[in-house]
């Protein structure tokens, strides 16, 4: 019997070292499977964040409207767009006759020095204008219908859009009108004297408007004057199958996403530990991408020849991409709060130390087994007049100095009120203790 018994088990013991290498070697590559995910799980969702921000940035009106709307306001807007403006105006003034005129004949050799003060204080004039609202209203009604065009022509909409030429303009004319008066007004003579300023809009025709300027100033006035060609119709087909791919492109990014994060979870052996990698991976792949698009911005910029121009582009370039930033900085915490709750609530030695030091310092902050308040709400209901004077006091200096935007004023307020209700509620519950007791 014992001879059966022995047998039966020689057999077993051979296939032992085998199947146990068999085992070895597919944790292994289970292993290596798992941080290929991982890393590509961390690009995915890198990719997915940008793709999706600059989907929603670039090609939604309202989006772009709201993100360079402020930009009217900005300096190196505002001095960019005087420059044009002041180049436009400078082709309806003939600024040499006009200091032939106005010196005699043996002062003729100021002409020149003349000319040039014009130019200066056209470009003054056109810089107090664009302090005005009435300046910004233009930016925001320009970005808007010019966004709007150019989105119609990269989804095919084109019938309607594209002018004779085949291009996508953007109409200065309304604004070099508006320009033309303010100057008008500074100095009547300068234009010619009776010279009126046709009323131009935005739904005035190209083409009438610049006739109606040319026969106020009688000049004539070269065929592109007062409009920027912001696209042409000879790189359509290109663009437009580039922004179709680029849907396809964004919803792709956000599927394989979720299911490369799926995959990468489920085949973990310590799923604890992988959502650990995601999210500390996560924020590393975020912060080499922000140190990626600094690096490639300053080198754009670095091909824009004209020092005013670049601060412009530069301008633009940084409002657009601080949504990104914002994006970023959240995502980034939401990496660290999920690593963190991952870790903390894990098995580890060091995650079970952290736990019994908090519960430690909870119980002893809190008290415990009697009906006395807890010493926390005991101390903030002797401290409670000097917390309320200081959580004002605070938060008073904080509007005044650090809030900046609807935001954070909201959050200064919030973080304010909840202060003070948490003192309110010490102090409640401090006098309702004794009539409980």
């Amino acid at each position: 019997m014992s001879d059966e018994v022995s047998t039966g088990e020689a057999p077993t013991a051979k296939l032992e070292p085998a199947e146990a290498a068999t085992r070895k070697v597919g944790a292994r590559w289970r292993r290596i499977m798992v941080v290929v995910l991982a890393v590509l799980t961390c690009l995915s969702i890198l990719a997915s964040t940008v793709g999706v921000w600059a989907h929603r940035t670039l090609l939604n009106t309202n989006s772009w409207v709201n993100a360079v709307g402020p930009l009217a306001e900005n300096p190196e807007i505002t001095d960019a767009v005087a420059k044009r403006l002041t180049d436009e105006l400078m082709q309806m003034i003939d600024s040499s006759e006009l200091a032939q005129n106005a010196l005699p004949a043996q002062a003729q050799v100021l002409v020149a020095p003349l000319s040039e003060a014009v130019g200066q204080f056209v470009q003054r004039a056109v810089g107090e204008l664009l302090q005005t609202p009435q300046f910004q209203e233009f930016w925001i009604q320009a970005n808007r219908r010019v966004h709007a065009l150019v989105v119609k022509v990269l989804r095919g909409e084109t019938d309607k859009v594209l002018t004779a030429n085949g291009t996508v303009q953007l109409n200065l004319l309304p604004l070099i009108a508006d320009a033309f008066r303010f100057v008008q007004s500074k100095a009547p003579g300068l234009f010619g004297n009776g010279t009126t300023v046709p009323d131009i809009t935005f739904d005035t025709p190209v083409d009438q408007a610049r006739d109606e300027l040319q026969s106020s100033v009688k000049r004539t006035l070269p065929a592109d004057f007062g409009v920027v060609t912001v696209f042409q119709s000879d790189k359509l087909k290109a663009a437009q199958d580039a922004v179709s791919l680029f849907d396809k492109l964004v919803i792709a990014l956000v599927v394989v996403t979720v299911l490369l994060m799926a995959a990468t979870i489920a085949l973990a052996v310590d799923r604890r530990r992988i959502i650990i990698g995601l999210a500390l991976g996560s924020v590393v792949s975020f912060a080499i991408a922000v140190a990626i698009l600094k690096t490639v911005k300053a080198q754009v910029l670095d091909l824009v020849g004209d020092p005013t121009t670049r601060r412009a582009a530069g301008k633009t370039i940084q409002t657009l991409v601080v949504r990104l930033d914002w994006i970023v900085y959240a995502l980034v915490a939401v990496g660290l709060a999920v690593a963190l709750i991952a870790f903390l609530t894990g098995a580890s030695r060091a995650a079970v130390s952290i736990r019994r030091g908090v519960a430690h310092g909870a119980g002893y902050l809190l008290g415990r087994g009697d009906d006395r308040a807890p010493k926390v709400v005991a101390w903030v209901q002797q401290h409670a007049k000097p917390l309320r004077w200081a959580g004002i006091v605070l938060g008073g200096l904080a509007l005044a100095f650090l809030v900046h935007g609807w935001v954070s004023l909201f959050l200064t307020v919030l973080v304010i009120g909840l202060f003070e209700a948490a003192i309110a509620f010490a102090v409640a519950r401090g006098e309702a203790t004794p009539a409980s007791s």
